[in-house]
């Protein structure tokens, strides 16, 4: 439309040029007089500056016309395949957000954001291994880029080391985990999901009282209705099952036993967490529960999908 505008007024221009197909000139305009006639037009209300009749603006008010007239700046080089891969990704398709990330990195090598996504689609496909050197590029480039444009150049630049700290555990670097998730929650305190990877870490490093710690920090993370006993709730279960893991390891069998129940009560298909209260009530010899929850643990997998082969024995 911007292109149209000047090419009508063009148009128009030349239809009324004087000099084309013999058009008899026009008379002498006396100047003095049009611009007297043309000034004793002019109501006397506007020949007062607009300040003396009009009330100032609020100063609010004058930074949101400020903002609103203000330039929009240009997305960033590749953001439209980054928003693509994004969307597949939330729809559970990594498979396909990786090829389209893919292009977005090979056309655009110096936005971090785009080694970011495409290292989220390997991530969400479990090759963390393969993700892992595309989340520290992308960590690299989000320190690269000046703090005032960081947010609209990487809206997702804050929680790169959540994702860096996953994979790095996944590929058995608990040091460099530990770093990045330490570094997420420095940014971000509510980060449930990075306390509970430190304690992961910690625990595999048999730091139990460490561990103890992020895990309460984790649980603080959770919204008051998951925190409810009574809540159905993943998360709280996942954090509930790690806490009866330590006090299992301070042989506090029984203990154990009441946090993994209070773990499947918050979620009934963590079919992981049957198999350990089956083998703390061996351990407490207690046969006939520890034969219940071995039935429960097989209803769960059924339920999950994860049969396991009786005759092979081996984990889905």
């Amino acid at each position: 439309m911007r292109v149209l505008i000047p090419a009508v007024v063009f148009m128009v221009l030349g239809c009324s040029d004087p000099g084309r197909g013999g058009a008899t000139p026009p008379e002498p305009v006396d100047q003095a007089a049009t611009a007297d006639h043309e000034a004793s037009q002019v109501p006397p209300a506007t020949l007062t500056s607009p300040s003396d009749d009009q009330p100032s603006l609020p100063p609010e008010v004058a930074e949101a016309l400020k903002r609103a007239n203000a330039d929009v700046p240009p997305p960033p080089p590749g953001d439209d395949q980054a928003r693509v891969a994004l969307q597949l990704i939330a729809r559970n398709h990594p498979e396909q957000a990786e090829p389209v990330a893919r292009a977005a990195l090979a056309a655009h090598p110096d936005q971090p954001r785009a080694a970011f996504v495409l290292g989220l689609s390997l991530h969400k496909q479990k090759r963390y291994s393969d993700a892992l050197p595309f989340f520290e590029q992308a960590l690299a480039g989000a320190a690269a880029i000046e703090a005032t444009q960081r947010a609209q150049q990487f809206p997702e630049h804050a929680h790169v080391a959540h994702f860096l700290g996953w994979a790095r555990y996944y590929a058995g670097d608990l040091d460099g985990a530990r770093g990045a998730f330490t570094s997420h929650v420095a940014t971000v305190p509510t980060a449930g999901d990075s306390w509970y990877g430190i304690a992961l870490v910690e625990i595999d490093e048999d730091q139990v009282d460490a561990a103890a710690a992020a895990l309460e920090r984790a649980m603080a993370c959770l919204s008051e209705a998951e925190r409810a006993e009574e809540s159905r709730s993943r998360d709280r279960g996942k954090i509930l099952a790690r806490q009866g893991d330590l006090a299992l390891r301070s042989d506090r069998t029984q203990d154990a036993v009441d946090l993994y129940r209070r773990a499947l009560r918050a979620w009934p298909d963590h079919y992981e967490v049957w198999a350990k209260v089956a083998r703390c009530y061996d351990r407490l010899g207690d046969a006939q529960a520890a034969d219940r929850a071995r039935v429960e643990e097989l209803k769960a997998r059924e339920r999950m999908g994860r049969i396991v082969d009786p005759a092979k024995g081996g984990q889905p």
